[in-house]
């Protein structure tokens, strides 16, 4: 042991330089790193939006004429208009290059850092930015501020300063959601915000960014903003002096020659004429057409609509606004995407169902459209999705459904356990799918809107994560744990007080929640160590994103699910130890036993080595499933496949999302994907929003309601059916509506029943179910109820109430007589006494003469008329219940007494007590029959009154056998199983000789007879 502990010791000490945080890396070579993943994704964007084409539109951009700056010499300082000049003036004409390099160049002459960019809506702000950014990025040196696009559209400005969401941003795309490396860089000035789109901000929150930019760039630090020129002059006269000294750069609408050349230098289809277009275009620069395509975006919707739709150009002509003519354009951009292709270089030609692929699309882009248009957001953020398109009862449906399927896996592990009932494997199963299910639902609204994780493996720093890990578990664990203490420790100073027993065994319940912690908490730690913050900046692209979080939820939930299965069992030795020693210091250590003999009670037969080892698995697949829970890919695929369901969206979100930008109606903004534009995003919303207004069509509503009926209809024949296996068949002959009764009893040829509910006795018929006497209900003179009751051949009622016995007419109700006092003796011989309590059982003969009762080690009847006993049987000291029963006439007893807990048999006696003979003054019967019935479970049990007959209930069942006294077999035979009711039996009659049975359950009572069970 001494040597273990020092090869541990000298093991934790190598290790110890590796767990410590790692040296930290210069915040010069973190920008340099982040420069080349910016410079190699902005590089893809190009390539995607095919901006390196020599056919690109002409983007020109010059200092602008509105009143949103200060004069030329604030905003250029000393070098005056000549570098503002460089700085704001361009052409993006020819090579693409060399446009960002001058662009880039321009920047950097700007002392101050900050531009404004303004254009109008489509005028290609975002190009302009990228292309900035790019220039920026090219001719980079070390040490210079990387320039980050940013869409400022996700910015809540309100709640969040500017600097907090960069941070965020930063780290959300680029380093796996670890703020460490962005604050760094954002610190020493080493980031250059280009933030993007603030007129997509709403109103109220522009005046609240542009109050933030002021606020985080008032020190000196380089800011671009673009924004739409209407909404940029308004929002500047409200006071912003940090962007006011800003120079400002406007895109200029493009000119009708370049539009012309541009349209021109098209491969069209035959037969499609601009001609009419291009003469509007020259001539009426002011005409709808003409304003409308004075931007690049609206010139490329043309080319991509016109190239693939058979549609003439001349139609723009109809339109009279400029509005119009780009409502017209945007609303055929998606048929134009998926029409077939004919230019070389581009998609594959599409197949013949390309129009059902637009129509599909085209559905499923407005859904996003106007989800997004509900959160005023323009970035399609996958990870944002579960929380926000579920219903608030998925959680609560998932968490149910993994619930039932823990509750299989359960209930199958406890019925390999020996000596193990149905109600225990159910009892088993029911809580812990139950536990499981509550805990997953606190899981699943415990972490909402999780971004995407990645694998990150580090062994510098694991200490720092394994100790929050660990940390994270223990606090959990303690959740549910110290409310469950307190809650044991109040019950024992209430209950039995504190015994050394009782101290002895809260002590060992808090040692083992200590193992499970302990255990969770380094499953935790496990799945804690796998999240090392990195160093190096990752490239942001939505797909990558999902797989590597996908790689990045399983790694850790089956790591942390194999850690706890695998530190169970030594945590909980080493817990049980700690316990003996600890317990044998506090008592002296007097005759405990030695550590070794409690380790070694920890091992297992190979039946119970399996079990654990079942357990442990569970455990630790449980742990798992409650990891995967609060992922972010987990949540996406189950909200992916809810929507895909209900016809929403594809199955393949990701992918079409992908194929969408490849054919120009999506773009990539970091690690999100955007519309092409914010025009057609709210074009496919205001349109939905729209037909959501109109009437719907009559046609429509009734081909709903029909399918709607139909469905309800299956449903219900379907529950039909499922109810029709599920419940029992009732083959009794007859049901009557009793109510909560009593007792019950029937008369010795079984023709009528006797219920008694809160001191009132009713008949009934067992033919029909019908009630008779509904005149005359008899009460007896107390409402605790008789001890016994019979109704007699002469139609007599006749009650043993509280020593005492009454008779009733059956059909009047009218007291026979005056109540008869039963005078019971306590008798004794030799050896037994016999002594009687009123809670024994007692039973009338059929006839009302004669009254059997159960004494502590006897059996005694007692002649009703004579007032005298008939006779006694002496028993033996059996500490269990029995079932006595008396024959019409009263000189037949028959007992049942059960077999005590572990045995399913129960032992039938018959007496005759003809042949009671005198014993020491006593008249005493010897047993005169012996018979045997396996009961099988079941627990309720009556006896007919000649013996020959005994039935018993098993929740709704009920079964009747032959006793095997008549014949005198000694071992008891199935007669029939009777059905019919749903909830459990409460009271059971069997007549006179055993034909007509009677049960109840639940304020009803159905009857059957000989006849019927055959």
């Amino acid at each position: 042991m001494a040597g273990l502990a020092v090869s541990v010791a000298g093991l934790a000490l190598a290790l110890a330089p590796f767990l410590q945080p790692p040296p930290p890396t210069s915040e010069r070579e973190l920008a340099d790193i982040l420069a080349e993943t910016l410079r190699g994704q902005w590089d893809d964007e190009v390539g995607a939006r095919r901006l390196r084409d020599p056919s690109v539109i002409p983007l020109v951009w010059s200092a602008t004429e509105r009143s949103v700056a200060d004069t030329p010499n604030s905003i250029a300082g000393s070098s005056g208009t000549r570098i503002r000049t460089q700085a704001l003036e361009g052409r993006l004409h020819g090579s693409f290059d060399e446009a960002i390099r001058r662009l880039g160049d321009g920047y950097r002459q700007i002392p101050s850092g900050r531009l404004v960019v303004l254009g109008e809506p489509g005028a290609g702000k975002t190009v302009l930015a990228i292309m900035l950014v790019l220039g920026l990025l090219g001719n980079r040196e070390s040490g210079v501020a990387v320039p980050v696009l940013l869409s400022v559209s996700s910015w809540d400005p309100v709640s969040e300063s500017l600097d907090d969401w960069i941070v965020q941003s930063l780290a959300t795309a680029y380093y796996n959601g670890r703020p460490e490396v962005p604050r760094r860089l954002l610190d020493r000035r080493l980031l250059l915000p280009v933030l993007d789109g603030l007129d997509e901000m709403p109103e109220s929150a522009r005046r609240s960014a542009v109050r933030g930019i002021n606020l985080a760039c008032g020190d000196g630090r380089g800011v671009v903003v673009t924004c739409r020129s209407t909404e940029y002059e308004d929002v500047i006269a409200g006071g912003a002096p940090v962007l006011r000294r800003a120079p400002v750069v406007e895109v200029r609408p493009v000119p009708a020659s370049d539009a012309r050349a541009y349209l021109s230098a098209v491969d069209w289809p035959e037969a499609t004429d601009w001609s009419e277009v291009y003469e509007r275009l020259e001539t009426e620069p002011d005409s709808a057409v003409s304003t409308a395509l004075s931007t690049p975006l609206m010139l490329s919707l043309a080319r991509t609509v016109y190239q693939h739709c058979p549609e003439a150009p001349a139609g723009l002509l109809d339109h009279g606004s400029r509005h119009e003519v780009e409502d017209h354009l945007v609303d055929r951009v998606i048929v134009a995407a998926y029409a077939p292709r004919q230019a070389p270089g581009e998609l594959s030609s599409a197949g013949p169902d390309w129009r059902v692929q637009a129509d599909e699309a085209e559905r499923w882009l407005t859904y996003l459209a106007r989800y997004l248009h509900q959160y005023r957001e323009r970035d399609l953020t996958w990870w944002l999705m579960s929380g926000r398109l579920l219903s608030l009862w998925a959680g609560p449906a998932i968490g149910i459904g993994l619930g039932m399927i823990v509750l299989l896996g359960a209930s199958a592990m406890a019925a390999l356990m020996p000596t193990t009932t149905a109600e225990d494997v159910l009892a088993t199963g029911a809580g812990t799918g139950g536990g499981f299910a509550v805990l997953a639902m606190f899981t699943w609204f415990a972490a909402p809107e999780r971004p995407p994780g990645r694998l990150s493996f580090a062994v510098r720093g694991s200490l720092g994560r394994l100790r929050r890990g660990y940390a994270t578990g223990l606090a959990l664990t303690a959740i549910p744990a110290l409310p469950l203490m307190a809650a044991g420790a109040v019950t024992i100073s209430i209950d039995t007080g504190w015994s050394a027993d009782a101290v002895r065994n809260y002590f060992s319940g808090i040692t083992t929640l200590l193992a499970v912690a302990s255990s969770i908490g380094l499953a935790l730690a496990v799945h804690n160590w796998l999240d090392a913050p990195p160093e190096r900046s990752s490239r942001a692209d939505p797909l990558d994103f999902l797989v590597q979080d996908r790689k990045s939820s399983l790694t850790a939930a089956l790591c942390a699910g194999t850690t706890l299965s695998l530190s169970a069992v030594p945590l909980l030795a080493i817990v049980v130890s700690a316990d003996l020693v600890i317990m044998a210091v506090a008592t002296g250590w007097s005759h405990e036993p030695i550590i070794e003999e409690a380790v070694a009670g920890l091992a297992f037969d190979d039946l119970g080595g399996l079990l654990v080892t079942m357990c442990l698995c569970g455990a630790g697949t449980v742990l798992a499933l409650l990891v995967l829970l609060t992922r972010a890919w987990p949540r996406f695929l189950l909200t992916r496949l809810v929507l895909a369901a209900q016809r929403r969206l594809p199955w393949r979100l990701m992918g079409f999302l992908a194929d969408a930008r490849l054919r120009q109606l999506l773009r990539q903004s970091g690690g999100t994907y955007q519309f092409r534009h914010v025009r057609l995003q709210e074009r496919l919303a205001s349109r939905s929003l729209a037909e959501d207004r109109e009437p719907p069509d009559p046609s429509v509503v009734t081909r709903r309601r029909r399918r709607l009926t139909v469905t309800v209809a299956v449903v219900i024949v379907a529950l039909c059916l499922i109810l029709s296996k599920a419940l029992p068949s009732d083959t009794s002959q007859a049901t009557s509506i009793t109510g909560d009764i009593d007792g019950m009893v029937l008369s010795p040829d079984g023709s009528t029943a006797i219920t008694l509910a809160s001191g009132e006795v009713t008949r009934w018929k067992t033919e029909t179910g019908v009630r008779t006497g509904a005149r005359h209900h008899p009460r007896l003179p107390s409402a605790e109820g008789p001890s016994s009751l019979t109704q007699t051949a002469a139609g007599r009622i006749v009650a043993y109430q509280e020593g005492t016995i009454h008779a009733w007419d059956a059909d009047t109700g009218e007291h026979l007589g005056h109540p008869k006092p039963v005078h019971l003796h306590d008798y004794q011989d030799r050896s037994h006494r016999c002594e009687y309590d009123i809670e024994q059982s007692v039973t009338l003969s059929g006839d009302g003469t004669r009254l059997a009762l159960e004494g502590r080690r006897c059996l005694l009847v007692w002649d009703v008329v004579k007032d005298a006993p008939v006779a006694l049987a002496w028993l033996p000291d059996e500490q269990f219940e029995r079932h006595i029963a008396l024959n019409e006439d009263g000189t037949r007893l028959t007992v049942c007494s059960p077999g005590g807990l572990a045995s399913r048999a129960v032992l039938v006696r018959r007496w005759d007590l003809a042949g009671a003979v005198d014993a020491d003054d006593v008249p005493t019967i010897d047993a005169s029959g012996r018979s045997h019935i396996d009961l099988q479970d079941y627990f309720r049990i009556t006896l007919s009154g000649d013996g020959t007959r005994l039935a018993a209930s098993r929740n709704n069942e009920v079964r009747v056998w032959d006793t095997g006294l008549v014949p005198g077999t000694g071992r008891g035979r199935k007669v029939a199983d009777l059905t019919g009711h749903v909830a459990d039996v409460n009271h059971l009659a069997l007549s006179e000789d055993g034909s007509t049975l009677a049960a109840t359950a639940e304020g009803t009572a159905r009857f059957w007879t000989a006849e019927s069970w055959r």
